[in-house]
């Protein structure tokens, strides 16, 4: 499971709570244990007259007690064991959305919006369910097998108990078996689950072009085609994944069988009591647990490995220096002045053969307004993305004066350039926000006049809400000119 060591420090920081969730789990399984012995002891004094009604009330007093004790710390075990999943789904959460942040965009040129959303979510839902729950069921499990054949080796003969447990390994190694089934299906299901979110992501986003031109039942089909391949991989992870139950009670009914078959013979001889044979039917009844939860834990477990193997592939990914990270010890961006200087610059966009831009030089003089043009696709857009840095040139360099534009920090550099994208986005927040956005700092009458700079301070004041109108996802409740 080195899948999981990505989450190594998060393990340090919450050990204290592991450790306690763990040690209540622990209690809960001896007090579970304690019931079936109780039971044992309480049939053969009932069963040998005469009757001593003040020990029968002591052991009904003591399984009560038990069961107490099991309700209080199986509520401990379940706040610290299951509310720390919940933490690291948060903590993975962060650490995905800040990785994400600090990609460079030719990153987003490979990966679809719809797959990075299974992994902030699906994915990240299974692996806090092979931390937290499934944490609770091995510890459970293998705590209670362990006890559970401990109490029947030594309270009960022992040549009953070999014979009972004899379907044990052939149950272990079906499970092993399955498992690998289940991690190898389970990485199918979770990338046609981002296929399928994709889909869906991109008709909401277009609802009113594919509206505009009628195309909704090609869509219905586009997105049931993704929905039926999602349903069918998961019929195929479900065929395996439904073995386990089966396999669970044929091996419990088999162990049954020998117990109800030998046991019996031996109550007749009088090598066992009546209220040995009791206990041991207990503890056979606690074994059938584990082994249920055998199952659940190697589901959740390959399930948990799968999606922490589609996460750590984003982690790898190679970052850019976040803005201000790494801070140049030279001056910065707004101590430097000078003519901008493109010098042989080549660019292509990853996967494309021809150059968006190639061996291009250029000089913009210091104070001077210089507008470029061009024919559709000649390198505009690309040009300017270059001088953000969203992309760094595969030749050439852009230089300020005499300084590369490498050597400033990101945050200095950007912090120097006004940008307006041609495909402009907005966010589902007030107005107001929207116009603050590259400044949150920004007083209203700065956003106000911001607004009157744009033409739209009277249109904004017509609103009900002036400023503080809500526009929707992307704007949806402006017009296209208003957007």
């Amino acid at each position: 499971m080195r899948e999981f060591l990505t989450l190594l420090d998060f393990f340090r920081r919450q050990r204290r709570r592991y450790l306690l969730g763990v040690g209540s789990l622990l209690v809960v399984g001896f007090l579970q244990l304690l019931i079936p012995r109780l039971l044992g002891l309480f049939t053969d004094r009932l069963l040998d007259p005469p009757v001593d009604t003040g020990l029968l009330r002591h052991y009904l007093l003591l399984i009560i007690g038990c069961a107490v004790g099991i309700a209080c710390f199986r509520y401990l075990w379940r706040y610290y064991i299951l509310g720390t999943a919940h933490l690291l789904e948060k903590y993975l959460r962060d650490l995905l959305f800040k990785h994400l942040q600090q990609l460079p965009a030719a990153f987003y040129l490979r990966h679809k919006t719809g797959e990075l959303m299974a992994h902030l979510t699906n994915d990240i839902h299974a692996v806090r369910n092979a931390l937290g729950l499934s944490v609770v069921l091995l510890v459970d499990a293998i705590f209670l097998t362990a006890m559970a054949v401990f109490f029947i080796f030594t309270t009960v003969d022992y040549r009953l108990a070999l014979l009972a447990l004899i379907p044990l390994p052939l149950l272990a190694i079906s499970f092993q078996k399955l498992g690998e089934g289940i991690y190898r299906r389970f990485l199918v299901v979770q990338d046609s689950f981002g296929a399928m979110t994709q889909t869906a992501q991109e008709n909401v986003n277009a609802l009113r072009l594919v509206k505009a031109y009628v195309l909704e039942d090609m869509e219905k089909t586009r997105f049931a085609r993704s929905v039926a391949a999602y349903t069918q991989n998961n019929f195929s992870l479900f065929k395996i994944w439904g073995l386990y139950t089966p396999l669970v009670l044929f091996f419990s009914i088999i162990s049954f069988v020998i117990v109800v078959s030998f046991g019996g013979i031996m109550v007749m001889e009088g090598k066992i009591s009546i209220g040995d044979f009791v206990a041991f039917n207990g503890y056979l009844a606690l074994l059938a647990w584990p082994m249920m939860a055998a199952g659940w834990v190697i589901n959740f477990a390959q399930r948990g490995r799968a999606s922490m193997q589609r996460i750590n592939r984003l982690l790898q990914e190679e970052t850019i220096p976040s803005p201000g990270r790494f801070p140049s010890p030279e001056p910065p961006a707004a101590a430097v002045t000078g003519d901008l200087h493109l010098r042989n610059l080549t660019f292509s966009y990853e996967g494309t053969a021809a150059a968006a831009l190639r061996e291009l030089t250029l000089s913009i003089p210091r104070g001077r307004i210089t507008a470029i043009t061009g024919l559709v696709g000649s390198g505009k857009s690309t040009l300017f993305y270059l001088l953000l840095r969203f992309y760094e040139p595969q030749q050439g360099e852009v230089l300020l004066g005499n300084r590369p534009l490498k050597s400033f920090s990101l945050s200095d550099w950007r912090r120097r350039i006004g940008y307006l994208p041609q495909d402009g986005f907005i966010f589902a927040d007030t107005i107001a926000a929207n116009i603050a956005f590259a400044h949150s700092a920004a007083t209203a009458e700065e956003i106000a006049e911001a607004a009157r700079l744009a033409a739209l301070d009277l249109e904004i004041a017509a609103l009900p809400g002036g400023y503080g109108t809500a526009v929707g996802e992307r704007g949806v409740t402006l017009s296209g000119g208003q957007q």
